[in-house]
C-alpha cells in the first residue's frame, strides 16, 4: 500500500498506522506530529509507506499532520523529564489521601496540555479525588490509567537474569500466553523465583523454545521407558533437549549419553519395549542376588524377614526400579524308613549286650536286704 505508513510511540510498542497521503519519501526512523486522543504525540516510523503488505484496516485512517523537526524532538524530551515530576506530586497526593495504588510513570502530550499517569493497583480504587488534586496543583488535565505488572516492567525496563534488556521493553511487541506447563515441559525447576520475571509473572522466554521441546519429546521415548540396542537392553533415563543427547542405563549399570541423531529410531537400531525385559539367568535387567540356604535365614536371626540388611547389602527394588526375584524354595527332605525289629535271638543278644553290668557289692547287697524281708500273704 503507498500511501500507508506504520509508526511507534515508544520503544517496542504497538504499531499503528497513519496515512500518507502529501508526504513523499518518508524513511524508517524519521519522526511526525499526529493527531491521537491524547492530542498531537510524536512518532518514529518504523515501516515506510509502500512497506504495508496485508494490513487489516477496519476505519479510515488519520492523516499525519506534518513532520517533526529538531524543536519537536527537544521539547518532547523537556516534557519527559517534566512529567517526572508530576509523577512524584502525584505520589505525594495518593499517599495524603491513602489510596493503595503505586504510581509509576507518567507522560505528556507534545503540546504539554494533558497528563497521563499511570499506576499499578490490586483493586479498584476511585482516584476521582486524586485526578482534581493533581490536576489543581500541576495546572494540567490529568488522565489515571490503570494497567497490570507486565505493562510496568515494559514501560520502566530493566535487565533479565540473562543479562540483557527485558525482552518485553526491547523488541516484544504484545505478551504471549504462558502456562506452568511450559515450565514442566522444559524440565525447570518449580521454584518462583528461578522462573518469574522482572513483573513477578512468568518468563516470557519459556514460550520461545517450548514448541521445540515438545516436537523433539514427541520424537524420543520418554525417560523410564525400557529399550533394545545393539549393545544390550537398556532404561531410558533423561532427554536433554538443548544438547541433543539420551541418557541410559545399560544392563551392567553404566550410564552412556547417546545423540539424538545416532539413535536410529526410524532405522530400527534402538527398539522401545513394553515392559522391563527378563532374563532366564539373570532377572529383569541384571544380575539377581544369590539365594542363601535353608537354615542361613535362621542363623541370621530373620534379619532378611525383618528389614534389617547386613552391611553392604542392597535393599528395597533392584537398580531398575523392579523387585527382585524370590530365591527358589530349598526342597523337603524326605523322612527316613523306621527301623525294622531285629529277630528274636539277635534282639535278646542285643539286650544283653546293652543291659548295664552290675557290681558285685551291688549283688551282696540285694542278697542281704532280701534275707531280712518276711513274705506277706495274699490280701
Amino acid at each position: 500500500m503507498e500511501d500507508v505508513l506504520g509508526v511507534r510511540f515508544q520503544e517496542a510498542g504497538k504499531i499503528y498506522y497513519f496515512s500518507a497521503a502529501g508526504y513523499e519519501n518518508l524513511e524508517v526512523g524519521e519522526y511526525v506530529v499526529v493527531e491521537t486522543s491524547r492530542g498531537q504525540e510524536l512518532a518514529r516510523i518504523v515501516i515506510a509507506p509502500g512497506q504495508v503488505l496485508n494490513v487489516e484496516l477496519t476505519e479510515p485512517l488519520k492523516p499525519i499532520t506534518r513532520l517533526a523537526y529538531d524543536d519537536d524532538v527537544e521539547q518532547a524530551e523537556r516534557l519527559r523529564g517534566k512529567a517526572e515530576a508530576e509523577v512524584g506530586l502525584a505520589r505525594e497526593k495518593a499517599r495524603e489521601a491513602g489510596l493503595p495504588i503505586k504510581l509509576f510513570s507518567g507522560s505528556y502530550d507534545l503540546e504539554g496540555k494533558r497528563l497521563t499517569l499511570l499506576f499499578l493497583s490490586e483493586d479498584r480504587v476511585d482516584f476521582r479525588d486524586l485526578v482534581r488534586d493533581v490536576s489543581a496543583a500541576a495546572g494540567v488535565q490529568v488522565q489515571l490509567r490503570q494497567v497490570g505488572p507486565r505493562d510496568q516492567a515494559k514501560v520502566v525496563g530493566g535487565y533479565g537474569r540473562c543479562g540483557r534488556r527485558l525482552c518485553c521493553s526491547s523488541w516484544l511487541v504484545s505478551f504471549p500466553a504462558i502456562s506452568i506447563k511450559m515450565a514442566k515441559e522444559q524440565d525447570l525447576p518449580l521454584n518462583p523465583s528461578k522462573i518469574s520475571g522482572q513483573c513477578g509473572r512468568l518468563l516470557c522466554c519459556l514460550s520461545y523454545e517450548n514448541e521445540m521441546y515438545r516436537v523433539v519429546k514427541q520424537a524420543l521415548p520418554r525417560p523410564g521407558t525400557y529399550v533394545s540396542t545393539p549393545s544390550g537392553n537398556a532404561r531410558i533415563l533423561a532427554v536433554n533437549v538443548p544438547r541433543g543427547t539420551v541418557s541410559m542405563q545399560m544392563e551392567t549399570m553404566q550410564v552412556v549419553d547417546v545423540p539424538v541423531q545416532e539413535m536410529g529410531l526410524d532405522q530400527g537400531l534402538i527398539r522401545i519395549l513394553s515392559g522391563p525385559p527378563v532374563s532366564a539367568t539373570s532377572g529383569p535387567l541384571g544380575p539377581q542376588p544369590t539365594p542363601e540356604p535353608a537354615g542361613a535365614a535362621s542363623a541370621s536371626g530373620g534379619r532378611d524377614r525383618g528389614g534389617q540388611h547386613g552391611r553392604g547389602e542392597r535393599r528395597g527394588p533392584g537398580a531398575f526400579g523392579h523387585a527382585r526375584a524370590a530365591p527358589p524354595q530349598a526342597a523337603p527332605v524326605p523322612p527316613e524308613p523306621a527301623p525294622t525289629a531285629p529277630p528274636a535271638p539277635q534282639a535278646a543278644e542285643a539286650a544283653a549286650a546293652g543291659a548295664p553290668r552290675r557290681s558285685a557289692g551291688h549283688r551282696r547287697r540285694r542278697r542281704r536286704g532280701g534275707a531280712g524281708q518276711q513274705p506277706q500273704g495274699p490280701r
